[in-house]
Protein backbone atom coordinates (compact mmCIF):
# COMPACT_ATOMS: atom_id res chain seq x y z
CA UNK A 1 0.00 0.00 0.00
CA UNK A 2 1.30 3.43 -0.91
CA UNK A 3 1.25 6.36 1.50
CA UNK A 4 1.98 9.87 0.31
CA UNK A 5 2.85 12.73 2.65
CA UNK A 6 2.92 16.38 1.66
CA UNK A 7 3.02 19.47 3.83
CA UNK A 8 1.87 21.92 1.14
CA UNK A 9 -1.42 21.52 -0.71
CA UNK A 10 -1.41 24.76 -2.68
CA UNK A 11 -4.10 24.76 -5.36
CA UNK A 12 -4.41 20.96 -5.68
CA UNK A 13 -7.83 19.39 -6.12
CA UNK A 14 -8.67 17.73 -2.80
CA UNK A 15 -12.29 16.86 -3.60
CA UNK A 16 -11.52 13.12 -3.59
CA UNK A 17 -10.22 13.17 -0.01
CA UNK A 18 -11.84 13.12 3.43
CA UNK A 19 -10.55 15.87 5.69
CA UNK A 20 -9.84 15.08 9.34
CA UNK A 21 -8.70 17.90 11.66
CA UNK A 22 -7.12 17.21 15.03
CA UNK A 23 -5.33 19.77 17.21
CA UNK A 24 -4.93 22.19 14.29
CA UNK A 25 -3.49 19.54 11.95
CA UNK A 26 -5.49 18.56 8.86
CA UNK A 27 -5.06 15.06 7.45
CA UNK A 28 -6.48 14.20 4.03
CA UNK A 29 -7.42 10.55 3.57
CA UNK A 30 -8.21 9.31 0.06
CA UNK A 31 -11.74 8.12 -0.67
CA UNK A 32 -10.30 4.71 -1.58
CA UNK A 33 -8.74 4.27 1.88
CA UNK A 34 -11.30 6.06 4.09
CA UNK A 35 -13.87 3.20 4.33
CA UNK A 36 -11.20 0.94 5.88
CA UNK A 37 -9.84 3.40 8.48
CA UNK A 38 -10.98 2.73 12.05
CA UNK A 39 -8.79 5.25 13.89
CA UNK A 40 -6.26 8.00 13.14
CA UNK A 41 -3.66 9.04 15.70
CA UNK A 42 -1.60 12.20 15.08
CA UNK A 43 1.65 12.85 16.95
CA UNK A 44 3.24 16.31 16.63
CA UNK A 45 6.53 17.13 18.29
CA UNK A 46 8.69 20.23 18.20
CA UNK A 47 12.34 20.41 19.23
CA UNK A 48 14.10 23.75 18.79
CA UNK A 49 13.48 24.60 15.10
CA UNK A 50 12.49 21.12 13.93
CA UNK A 51 8.87 20.02 13.75
CA UNK A 52 7.97 16.36 13.39
CA UNK A 53 4.56 14.94 12.60
CA UNK A 54 3.51 11.33 12.35
CA UNK A 55 0.07 9.96 11.53
CA UNK A 56 -0.89 6.38 12.36
CA UNK A 57 -3.91 4.95 10.56
CA UNK A 58 -5.45 1.85 12.09
CA UNK A 59 -7.42 -0.15 9.53
CA UNK A 60 -10.42 -2.35 10.28
CA UNK A 61 -8.41 -5.49 9.37
CA UNK A 62 -5.82 -4.78 12.08
CA UNK A 63 -3.07 -3.27 9.91
CA UNK A 64 -1.44 0.00 10.98
CA UNK A 65 -0.10 2.45 8.40
CA UNK A 66 2.44 5.06 9.45
CA UNK A 67 2.77 8.24 7.42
Amino acid sequence: MEVSVDTYIGSRNTSRYHSIVQEGVEVLVSDALAPYVENIKIDCKKFLFVKRMQALLELNNGYVISA
